[in-house]
């Protein structure tokens, strides 16, 4: 199956672009850390987090912390932002294997890229310097659109555009169902973090690279 008369794709950012683990746990072993040293009795298992990629950032710690306590949550946000930049300015290649080469193919057969990520504006600007913004025609957050569901904000994108010829390309269950309600395809990356979230997904990939086949 291909969708190369696709004129509008659109990406989700963490295990979908962005090998999230490579970032996110070191960070979150920081903000633990942290966290314990304030006081706090907290025994998570780091890679705990993977499970949560994708959702929004305070849903992320609800589940991981198991509180509604806004204090705790509020807190562990802005420590994980303070942590994933930190670990971002170090780390050179965050991105799948292939990724750039697939950005730099679409555009030159005229398609035009978007971004659809749960992060907010601060991780993504961090992402695109990565070597993502030259490829990217619309980058959008969930922080850009007061924190509204993904379908939400995907129906916004094809008002504008006026057009309908959307794919969406994602690894969790909220990318499959943004495409769901907006009637358009997805693609479902099973090397990302929700592998059995995919169930709906028009095509599954097991390697981004396999877009070069079917977009």
């Amino acid at each position: 199956m291909n969708y190369k008369s696709v004129k509008n794709i659109v990406f989700d950012i963490d295990g979908t672009l962005v090998d999230t683990k490579k970032v996110t746990i070191p960070a979150f072993e920081m903000v633990l850390t942290e966290l314990k040293n304030e006081g706090y009795e907290i025994e998570i298992d780091p890679k705990e987090i993977l499970k949560y990629i994708g959702y929004t950032i305070d849903s992320i710690f609800i589940n991981l912390l198991k509180t509604n306590d806004k204090i705790l949550i509020e807190k562990s946000i802005k420590l994980l932002d303070k942590y994933e930049e930190e670990v971002l300015d170090k780390i050179e290649n965050i991105f799948f294997d292939g990724v750039l080469e697939v950005m730099e193919y679409l555009r030159k057969n005229g398609k035009k890229l978007f971004l659809l990520s749960n992060c907010n504006i601060k991780y993504m600007n961090k992402i695109l310097e990565k070597g993502l913004k030259e490829y990217i025609d619309s980058p959008n957050c969930s922080e850009m659109f007061d924190w509204k569901e993904k379908d939400y904000v995907l129906k916004k994108l094809m008002e504008k555009e006026l057009s309908d010829n959307f794919i969406m390309i994602g690894d969790r269950k909220h990318d499959m169902n943004a495409a769901l309600k907006n009637n358009i395809p997805c693609v479902g990356c099973d090397y990302g973090y929700g592998s059995s979230e995919l169930t709906e997904a028009s095509v599954k990939i097991k390697n981004i690279k396999e877009l070069l086949d079917i977009l």
